[in-house]
């Protein structure tokens, strides 16, 4: 039974000792590939740079578009609504006269 509590003992100082040279490893290469992974962030910042004019101007572009097709979208309502206004156009103008008694 003994036997049995120092293989788990043994098997945990392994398993210790080996994440700590895993850790150790880890460490070492990511300091390794530090530079090449803040090269990638220089040539993103680059990238965000050039083509952020180019967004600009595809927004701006793609909201003018869409903001005509919207009014264009309401063209045939237009004769509806200047029959309402001329209705309450009427309708304001009849109501200002005074009342003969």
């Amino acid at each position: 039974m003994i036997e049995l509590v120092v293989l788990g003992v043994l098997a945990f100082c392994a398993f210790v000792v080996f994440g700590a040279l895993f850790a150790a490893a880890s460490m070492v290469g990511w300091i390794l590939v530090l530079p090449f992974r803040m090269l990638g962030l220089l040539f993103r910042g680059v990238g965000l740079l050039v083509g952020l004019p180019l967004l600009l101007i595809a927004l701006t572009v793609g909201g003018l578009v869409l903001g005509l097709g919207a009014v264009l979208a309401f063209v045939p309502l237009l004769p509806i609504a200047l029959l309402a206004a001329a209705v309450v156009w009427l309708v304001r103008r009849a109501a200002r006269r005074p009342a003969h008694v």
